[in-house]
């Protein structure tokens, strides 16, 4: 497994090219090599290593929930034919340990391609599957995956799938069951503390998500690991703009898009990086600024769609067709972006993005002169955001301000009042996460939402 020690150390494309060649060698033996136990090993273990070192240029396709891995200059890689011969063969060898890196691989392809719940359940057979083998390397990938994917359904739950796999990730290399594992673990090390990070983050807890997601950058490259590495950076992005903390977010994803651009024509981490600058643009009151790299984001990802981004993004549209000072502004579309998105995620099972849509397709309404409708939206938001559980990183406190908003304009003050209390109570418990003053005071007078709610309470900035 040459081509898993070249992982983190070379190129993302060459580490594919290695893979292929090992593929394109198992191929040529012919229908005598299924059901060979040596060469159905190398098989699914090569194949763990080619998604690993692809994720980058991966893609969900147009809506057949197969997806592709699209590296020029070689043709396109469906991603399902490549999960099923991974299947298929760990299957032929009945080794709990390889059916194990199977599912893992389903997993990580069903939350590209198809839904959530399609991939928790893949993610967590792959984890009972790799226990019971003692395969302690590929639960710690699996794990990292599933918990990750646990907290944006239940945050206590994943949180504590993520906690288990730093345990699992102290024990030595050597209980390792294949030598190419300890090869891949800084890897995974890495994605596991960005994930920790992302965690922190969504339970609102700013210094300690900054602190892990920096960790994990450190670790990767964007040169080897490409794919990891634009993934942190834009969770990066979102908390140093979540934070008000406009400018280095600015850079960060600036340069994370330059570095990016060279290597894909069209990449679903690049669609995404280049939508939330577009975003960060929104937060800092600059629309016509936000415009250009949110559209380039938005044709990224309907050339390389990715059922979990695809509505992020097009929530950042239709907030931009919103905009007083925009002047493509259209109020009308962006609603009905929004209730696509509500509609889409209903299917895909991506709460955050449904939640979002339903709070902004109420302030959309409200400046379409429909506040019956605007009042049923809120409502459902909070509903919604009540059933699912508390997620900070949704910015819960604008989903309170909003139902506050639009219950004081329809004259039912008596009602609107608590979630005022509750906005500014969520706002305040992220404040007191950041240490640094000057950076509170950011999060307290730059960023939008959180004036709004301020001057609605009547209190200054440095609220403590």
């Amino acid at each position: 497994m040459a081509a898993a020690a070249r992982y983190g150390r070379e190129p993302g494309e060459e580490v594919v090219r290695a893979c292929i060649a090992v593929l394109e060698s198992l191929d040529a033996l012919g229908p005598a090599a299924n059901g060979d136990a040596n060469a159905d090993s190398l098989r699914v273990r090569t194949l763990r290593v080619l998604l690993s070192a692809s994720e980058l240029w991966w893609r969900s396709g147009d809506g057949d929930g197969n997806g592709t891995i699209g590296i020029e200059p070689w043709p396109a890689v469906p991603l399902h034919t490549l999960v099923t011969q991974a299947e298929e063969a760990a299957a032929r060898t009945a080794d709990r340990a390889l059916r194990a890196s199977a599912r893992h691989m389903a997993g990580q392809h069903l939350v590209v391609t198809h839904s959530l719940d399609a991939a928790l359940t893949a993610l967590s057979e792959a984890v009972e599957l790799a226990r019971a083998a003692g395969d302690t390397f590929t639960e710690l990938e699996a794990l990292t995956d599933l918990g990750h994917c646990t907290v944006g359904r239940d945050m206590k739950l994943g949180v504590g799938m993520l906690e288990r796999a730093e345990t699992l990730a102290s024990r030595p290399p050597s209980a390792f069951l294949h030598p190419e594992q300890a090869e891949l673990l800084p890897m995974t090390l890495a994605r596991l503390t960005g994930h920790i990070g992302v965690a922190a983050f969504d339970r609102g807890a700013f210094d300690t998500a900054e602190s892990r997601l920096r960790d994990s950058l450190h670790r990767l490259s964007p040169g080897n690991t490409p794919g990891p590495y634009a993934k942190m950076t834009n969770f990066l992005g979102q908390l140093l703009t979540a934070a008000g903390r406009f400018e280095e977010a600015e850079v960060l994803l600036t340069e994370a898009v330059g570095r990016i651009a060279l290597r894909a024509t069209a990449s679903t981490h690049q669609g995404y990086n280049l939508g939330l600058l577009g975003k960060l643009y929104l937060e800092w009151d600059c629309p016509d600024q936000a415009a250009p790299p949110l559209l380039a984001g938005w044709e990224h990802l309907r050339a390389a769609p990715h059922v979990s981004l695809l509505p992020l993004l097009r929530n950042y549209l239709g907030e931009l067709l919103m905009h007083p000072s925009y002047a493509c502004r259209d109020v009308t579309r962006a609603c009905d972006l929004f209730t696509e998105t509500v509609e889409e995620c209903r299917r895909t099972g991506f709460q955050r993005s449904e939640i979002a849509a339903l709070m902004l397709g109420a302030r959309g309404a409200l400046q379409l002169g429909d506040p019956q409708s605007a009042l049923a939206l809120s409502e459902r938001a909070v509903e919604r955001l009540a059933e699912a559980g508390e997620m900070p990183a949704l910015r819960s406190e604008e989903v309170y301000f909003t139902r506050y908003e639009i219950l004081l304009s329809a004259g039912r003050q008596e009602h609107a009042a608590p979630w005022l209390d509750r906005a500014r109570a969520v706002l305040r418990a992220k404040g007191r996460t950041i240490a640094d003053p000057a950076a509170r005071n950011a999060f307290y007078t730059r960023v939008p939402t959180s004036r709004s709610i301020l001057a609605a309470s009547g209190q200054r900035g440095d609220t403590p």
